[in-house]
């Protein structure tokens, strides 16, 4: 069960780094951004702007540490100009993020759904390659 996890664990890392790497932008993006056409200014948008970490990874009733899944730290970065960074570690992609009525929407060569987990909206549950994962907001201090 173990080995078998691990390989399942391995083949995901593949899947998601490959997906990452196929998501990058592409330069003269039109004008009229995901973020302004939100609702509201950017001072709206503090709960969303800035990292998110994750923290575990679900599937099928198993949970584990996130960086298990992913081979290393797993990051989301969003930027007020409609613009979200992809991370492990080092490895990056560039996709789009728009608000959702309960989360987030991230475009790239793939769409990834996030839905806010409480009313502070500080933790969200990003579906990723058939995982839930757990992403927690950044908090200073």
């Amino acid at each position: 069960m173990k080995k078998a996890k691990s390989v399942l664990a391995m083949l995901l890392v593949l899947l998601l780094m490959f997906a990452l790497c196929a998501c990058g932008g592409t330069k003269g993006e039109p004008a009229g951004s995901a973020a302004q056409e939100t609702e509201g200014a950017a001072d709206d948008l503090d709960f969303l702007l800035g990292m998110w970490f994750a923290n575990t990874a679900s599937k099928d009733d198993v949970t584990v540490d996130a960086e298990e899944v992913f081979g290393g730290t797993f990051s989301l970065y969003f930027s007020d100009d409609g613009k979200c960074t992809m991370a492990i570690d080092q490895d990056r992609a560039m996709v789009d993020w728009e608000l959702t009525e309960d989360g987030v929407t991230l475009s790239g060569d793939n769409t990834y759904e996030g839905t806010f987990q409480d009313a502070e909206r500080t933790t969200m549950i990003v579906g990723i390659n058939g995982f839930d994962i757990l992403m927690e907001k950044y908090q200073e201090g």
